[in-house]
């Protein structure tokens, strides 16, 4: 993994490793995949301007709800994570551990919430699907407390089921059905069909005791068949009300329903078009958050993931006006591509490009980061 040189090397070695359905589901976006395209144009767009001669090492560190961080990235739900390499959430969540970034558990991650949250030592935080069904709610929430997790992230941009067109032509139903197009797939990943003989498919254990099924389903219908899909402000303040925690609304592209989630009594903002995985005409993240950062002012805190592939993307988004930001295909990418060792190497990769582009532009720190760093 050393020779990597980039979370684009990782992702090319990971198709080869990966069958078609289990990469397409990774990579993939809705629609033409115009929203996931945006995403990368967005970052790209996006100019740094260099200061000269001021000195120093860049410090790294970023503090947010009350937690200092050595990063200022972190690694983003991601459902079924397990499919790309067997371990691969608990690989991320050790690699939060180390290099002390916040890691989400998804409610569809196919490893328990509770050891994600052993894994990554005091670093995880818990993303909610909220449930049609209170009990649920109130129990995955319970369960996140009891694990140590002190900040829920409540999914809001999941109306119905993305357009994944990929995952319709590769077939991608759950659960695996043995047909021919699928056995060759497997057949010409033998690594990958070894290791998941081994460890057994995955599944979704974070729902598993609530009595949820998969059958004939695509993942993007299997969750739509969980969750809660007339979601009001009313549901989001009785989360609120419920949980002790700092709350993050996640999915918001818009200025006006940024503001009424801080008036609900959330504590940040997850600016995200759901990595191009949901409405494929959406605007990129990073455009989304320049106007809301624009329309809120500096006080809010503002979190954005999004195409991220790089350190430099990173800093490019916080030049835009992130607090924070996440990343998710880039760890899976490498998961996919050397288990734990891509992870890690995913992480390094980051955490290094971070500290170069913060000390090329002139910048003593992530909190100094600001549109002064701006071209144009």
């Amino acid at each position: 993994m050393k020779h990597a040189a980039s979370i684009g090397d990782l992702a090319r070695r990971a198709r080869r490793r990966l069958p078609g359905f289990a990469f397409g589901f990774l990579d993939g976006g809705s629609g033409e995949e115009g929203g996931l395209r945006r995403n990368r144009e967005g970052l790209e767009a996006v100019r740094l301007a260099p200061r000269v001669c001021r000195g120093g090492k860049p410090v790294t560190e970023a503090s947010l709800f009350d937690q200092i961080h050595g990063q200022p990235f972190g690694a983003a739900p991601v459902g079924m994570g397990n499919l790309m390499w067997p371990g691969a959430d608990l690989a991320v969540a050790r690699q939060a551990a180390r290099l002390k970034f916040p890691v989400v558990a998804s409610t569809v991650a196919s490893t328990a919430l509770e050891a994600i949250a052993e894994a990554a030592e005091g670093q995880a935080w818990f993303q909610l699907y909220c449930s049609r069904q209170e009990r649920i709610n109130r129990d995955l929430l319970a369960r996140a407390w009891a694990a140590g997790i002190r900040v829920l992230v409540v999914t809001v941009d999941v109306p119905m089921a993305g357009d994944r067109r990929r995952d319709v032509r590769n077939r991608f139903i759950l659960p695996f059905r043995p047909g021919p197009r699928f056995l060759a797939q497997v057949a010409s990943c033998p690594l990958w069909a070894l290791a998941m003989l081994r460890s057994g498919s995955p599944g979704f254990p974070n729902l598993a005791r609530y009595g949820s099924e998969v059958q004939g389903q695509t993942l993007a219908a299997f969750i739509m068949a969980q969750i809660k899909d007339d979601l009001t402000w009313e549901d989001l303040r009785g989360l609120r009300d419920l949980w002790r925690g700092k709350l993050v609304i996640k999915g918001v592209l818009n200025a006006a329903d940024a503001r009424g989630a801080l008036d609900l009594g959330a504590d940040g903002i997850w600016v995200s078009n759901h990595g191009g995985r949901q409405l494929d005409s959406a605007p990129s993240s990073v455009e989304a958050l320049a106007a809301i950062r624009a329309e809120l002012g500096s006080e809010a805190v503002l979190i954005m993931d999004g195409g991220i592939r790089s350190g430099e993307d990173v800093i490019r988004a916080g030049a835009r006006g992130a607090d924070f930001v996440f990343a998710g295909r880039a760890f899976y990418y490498g998961a996919a591509a050397g288990g734990e060792a891509g992870a890690a190497r995913a992480a390094d990769i980051l955490a290094a490009d971070v500290k170069r582009t913060l000390t090329q532009i002139g910048c003593p720190s992530w909190r100094d980061l600001d549109q002064g760093y701006l071209w144009g």
